[in-house]
């Protein structure tokens, strides 16, 4: 049985999951468009992924490097070069003598870059001058040289001429004679070369920093790739096949995402739920169903108002009732589930509402905030009103998000924009506790909550067990009234649920109306039928009221929490009544005295055991004055902490005093009449009767 229900699980899972993908694969699917090269568009074209154009972007890097030229660089070095030429060539006229001949000087040339520079009647002319005149020769021509080659000489001849010029200029300025003058003007015209010139090193530089300086191509999904009754031209088709917007096989992609964003949010959700306090009734299949159509229901309101953002305005996406469904689940079920249902509102809901387009930032984080933000809103069992307030709060943390997100985009904000932004939160606030109202009361007993408006109803007198209580066990009826206030009041003290306590205490002893007369408060004229029966038989007939009544509850369809409190409001106390008196005539055992159980297994069941103790032990008290009280009330709970009754529930000894001490402020109030006055005439003492009464 367990295995199959496990398998109905994993089933009811599967189709979820399918369905979940099916619905982001039809958000997000592309649309096949049908269209030629040198066509006509019939319908406005758009991009529906963000893809780098290579093609445009290597075409921009191409006319980036074009548009670099050549790089030239001055070269210093050649200056040193040519100079060395020139050391090289008056070199040679060193260690010579009246002996030494021309030939000796050309000789000497031959094996240097200086050879050929000058002519023989040139050399001829260096060697019969004077070392000094040399030497004067060599520095005009050095001199020279550095000055004009240490500027930029390009490789055009107006730029070489022009340097050849300023060099005779340099020259001229020399005190050397006109023959040595020319010798240096023909050395210098012959060593001036380019010293401007293309550099390939720094032109690959320049060429590389721009094409890093290029930007990739995008086509972001989105953009539009052609107009409506455009000619697609073969660069605008080049586009629409790299996007994919005519590419059918483009379809597997999208599916495939769908798919596995679903089966991880379908896993990790049914991980939550298995993980829950409550998994034995949320792994029950009509519940399982509920919820996973709950969030499928969500899904499909957002696919509306996504429909309402593509028609009339990109901030529609802010009507979404993002809390609908946690605010359900977590009055429902717990914190754990309402947060993973949240999960998937803010996932799968912000690419459904976006309709595949870009799933901005906005989206998502407004998305995230109202779901998340919800769970900490509700509790479970939350009053209708607290309800209408939690929504109220809803609203105003929605306007707060849609603002924020507006300023964090540096968006210019007007006060039309904010108010009608303002106005959609409040609405998608609203939707979210329309939708919570309708479903609750529905869901709520599909779910065995027991909420507090299934609570009111429980109270009216009109019901047909308390009718029934009231004409059959009318003094059973004004005690389970009393029970109901004390229960209350002590619930409240320590932070249980009051209402059950008090609906729960109308219920209690429902099973005395199976034979009401076996109970003193409904025995009338000093009538006792224990008188006729053996103390077992009396105890047989007091110790089923408990279990009658749940019966009794069962068949009339009452919430489990009212019933299990009827169950165990006297957990396994002692009859000592009929335990002496059998024990008076024979030996008997304690155990053949004690209700079967269970104990208290809540704090609300603990609270009723205590306080329907005390109120009929007080109410059996002619004269119950306050230290009266006290002292009844400490015994009770003295001898229910000595028995054990309230070891299988969370109900701690601190608290349990805290319900003793709200039972005597309680009880003090309602018998103030008697207590403040004991001694009244006759006339008083019938009016204080009266009121007794």
């Amino acid at each position: 049985m367990q295995r199959a229900r496990h398998w109905t699980v994993a089933a009811i899972s599967i189709v979820f999951f399918l369905i979940l993908g099916a619905i982001l694969y039809f958000t997000v699917r592309p649309t096949i468009i049908s269209v030629e090269p040198l066509g006509i568009a019939e319908q406005d074209i758009r991009s529906p992924i963000t893809i780098e154009d290579r093609v445009a972007t290597e075409r921009l890097r191409q006319e980036a490097t074009n548009a670099v030229g050549s790089q030239f660089s001055l070269r210093r070095e050649f200056a040193d070069q040519q100079i060395a030429k020139v050391e090289q060539l008056f070199a040679a006229f060193e260690n010579t003598d009246d002996e030494t001949e021309l030939a000796d000087i050309k000789s000497r040339l031959n094996s240097t870059d200086a050879n050929g520079f000058l002519g023989d009647d040139e050399l001829n002319a260096l060697l019969q001058a004077s070392e000094n005149t040399r030497r004067t020769v060599e520095d005009v021509t050095v001199t020279a040289l550095q000055e004009v080659m240490g500027n930029r000489i390009e490789t055009s001849s107006d730029s070489i001429a022009d340097a050849r010029d300023r060099a005779g200029t340099l020259i001229d300025q020399s005190p050397l004679s006109l023959e040595f003058r020319t010798i240096a003007k023909s050395l210098s015209d012959q060593l001036i070369v380019p010293n401007y010139v293309f550099d390939s090193e720094a032109t690959r530089q320049k060429e590389q920093e721009a094409v890093d300086a290029v930007d990739p191509v995008i086509i972001q999904e989105g953009q539009l790739l052609v107009n409506q009754g455009e000619v697609v031209t073969r660069e605008i088709y080049r586009k629409l096949e790299l996007s994919g917007a005519i590419d059918p096989n483009r379809s597997f992609a999208p599916l495939f995402g769908s798919y596995l964003l679903s089966g991880l949010l379908t896993a990790g959700f049914l991980f939550m739920l298995i993980r829950s306090k409550i998994n034995e009734l949320l792994l029950r299949p009509k519940i399982l169903i509920t919820v996973y159509g709950l969030l499928l229901f969500q899904l499909g309101l957002f696919f509306g108002v996504g429909y309402i953002g593509i028609e009339f305005t990109t901030y529609a996406y802010v009507l979404a009732p993002t809390a609908f469904v946690v605010l359900l689940l977590r009055i429902l079920v717990d914190e754990r589930v309402a947060l993973a249902s949240a999960l998937i509102t803010m996932i799968a809901g912000a690419i459904v509402v976006s309709y595949g387009q870009n799933t901005s930032f906005m989206t998502l984080v407004y998305f995230a905030t109202g779901s998340f933000l919800a769970v900490f809103l509700v509790e479970p069992k939350i009053q209708r009103k607290r309800l209408f307030l939690s929504g109220i709060l809803l609203g105003i943390i929605n306007i707060i998000m849609v603002l924020a997100l507006l300023f964090l985009r540096n968006t210019q904000v007007t006060w039309e924009m904010a108010a009608y932004l303002s106005g959609f939160a409040v609405v998608g606030a609203l939707l979210s506790i329309v939708l919570t109202f309708g479903f609750l009361p529905f869901l709520e007993p599909w779910f065995g909550v027991l909420s507090s408006g299934r609570l009111v109803e429980l109270m009216s007198p009109t019901h047909p067990l308390l009718r029934k209580l009231l004409m059959e066990a009318p003094g059973t009826y004004h005690h389970s009234m009393m029970v109901a206030n004390l229960a209350e009041s002590a619930c409240e003290a320590i932070g249980a649920d009051g209402l059950l306590a008090r609906v729960a205490s109308y219920y209690h002893d429902l099973g005395k109306t199976e034979r009401p007369l076996h109970f003193i408060e409904n025995q009338q004229n000093g009538v006792n039928p224990h008188d006729r029966l053996t103390p077992e038989e009396s105890a047989d007939i007091i110790m089923a009221h408990p279990y009658d009544g749940a019966d009794l509850l069962r068949r009339y369809k009452l919430p489990q929490e009212i019933i299990d409190i009827a169950e165990q409001h006297h957990g396994t106390s002692l009859l000592k009544f009929f335990y002496v008196k059998a024990k008076e005539t024979r030996d008997v055992s304690e155990s053949r005295f004690r209700y079967p159980g269970p104990k208290p297994q809540t704090r609300e069941a603990a609270v009723v055991m205590i306080v329907d103790s005390i109120e009929a032990a007080v109410r059996s008290q002619k004269q119950p004055t306050p230290d009266r009280i006290r002292q009844l009330v400490n015994g009770i709970i003295r001898d229910k902490l000595q028995d054990g009754q309230f070891e299988d529930c969370d109900l701690t000894t601190k608290e349990v005093w805290r319900v003793g001490e709200s039972a005597c402020e309680t009880l003090t109030g309602l018998f103030h009449e008697r207590i403040e006055y004991p001694e009244l005439k006759k006339e008083g003492d019938m009016h204080a009767n009266h009121l007794e009464r």
